[in-house]
C-alpha cells in the first residue's frame, strides 16, 4: 500500500527525478541543428544552446532532459506542459506573450559564403545582381525577396547546408546564404576552411533565445541573470568558439 501511495505521489508531482531535482525537458528537434543542438550517434547531446542551458540548469539544481520533437508539435506540447523549453526566436512565434523567453543567447547571422578564388564582395545588394545564390529550400530571405522575384538575383534552392556549400565548391552557384555558425560547423567537419570567404555584412539573421512554458517564469529570470554573467566573464563566447 505504501509503495502504491508513493507511486501516485510521484506521478502527481510531475517531472521530478528520484532524487527530488526538477527536470527541464528541452526540445533538440529530431535531427538537431548543429552547432546549436548536436545529435551524434553514441554521444551525449551537445551544442551551444544545450550547453548554456545545461550549465545554468545545473547551477540551480535542475536536471536537463532532451527530447526530439517535430517542429509542428513543439508549441502545442509547450502549451500543455509536455515540453518545457525549445530554442526559438521571438519573431518565429505568432503569440510570443504566451511564453517566457530568455534574453538573447546568440545572434544567428545569415551571411554570404563564396569561393576564396572567386570571392564576392558584398557591400550592397547591387553586388549580388546577376548572381546565382544558393538558398535553403523552403527558407525565406526578406532582404532578397524582391530581387529573387524579378530575377535580378537568381535563387538556387538546395535541400541542406552541406549541399549548398558543395554547389559553391563545384561552381554551380556563385555563393550561398547560410547561417554563419551552421556553415562554419559544416566547413570544419569537411576540412574546407581554406576554400571559402565569408561576408562581414549580414543578409539576414535572428536573435536566438530559449522559449519556455509560462510556469518557468522564475527560472527564466534566474537564467537571464546567469546569462548576463556568462557574457561579462567571457564564458558564453568560449562556449560559442568551441563550435566554430
Amino acid at each position: 500500500m505504501k509503495r502504491l501511495v508513493l507511486f501516485i505521489l510521484c506521478c502527481c508531482i510531475g517531472a521530478v527525478d528520484i532524487f527530488g531535482s526538477e527536470i527541464i525537458v528541452f526540445n533538440t528537434t529530431p535531427k538537431g541543428y548543429p552547432p546549436y543542438m548536436i545529435k551524434e550517434a553514441g554521444k551525449k547531446e551537445s551544442g551551444i544552446m544545450v550547453e548554456v542551458l545545461q550549465i545554468i540548469a545545473t547551477k540551480h539544481g535542475y536536471i536537463l532532459e532532451t527530447k526530439g520533437v517535430p517542429t509542428k508539435r513543439v508549441e502545442k506540447l509547450l502549451k500543455i506542459g509536455d515540453l518545457d523549453a525549445t530554442a526559438r526566436a521571438k519573431e518565429w512565434v505568432n503569440n510570443p506573450e504566451n511564453y517566457e523567453f530568455t534574453d538573447v543567447i546568440v545572434r544567428a547571422r545569415d551571411v554570404l559564403f563564396s569561393l576564396k578564388k572567386t570571392p564576392i564582395t558584398f557591400r550592397s545588394i547591387e553586388d549580388l545582381f546577376d548572381k546565382d545564390i544558393g538558398t535553403h529550400l523552403g527558407y525565406k530571405y526578406p532582404m532578397l525577396k524582391t530581387y529573387f522575384k524579378d530575377n535580378r538575383i537568381r535563387r538556387n534552392d538546395t535541400a541542406n547546408g552541406t549541399a549548398m556549400l558543395n554547389m559553391v565548391l563545384k561552381e554551380r552557384t556563385d555563393a550561398a546564404v547560410m547561417n554563419e555558425l551552421v556553415a562554419k560547423w559544416i566547413i570544419s567537419k569537411n576540412k574546407w576552411q581554406e576554400k571559402f570567404v565569408i561576408s562581414s555584412k549580414e543578409v539576414g539573421g535572428f536573435d536566438y533565445r530559449i522559449m519556455f512554458n509560462k510556469k518557468w517564469k522564475s527560472f527564466v529570470e534566474k537564467f537571464n541573470q546567469e546569462l548576463t554573467l556568462m557574457k561579462q566573464n567571457g564564458e558564453l563566447e568560449r562556449i560559442i568558439s568551441k563550435y566554430k
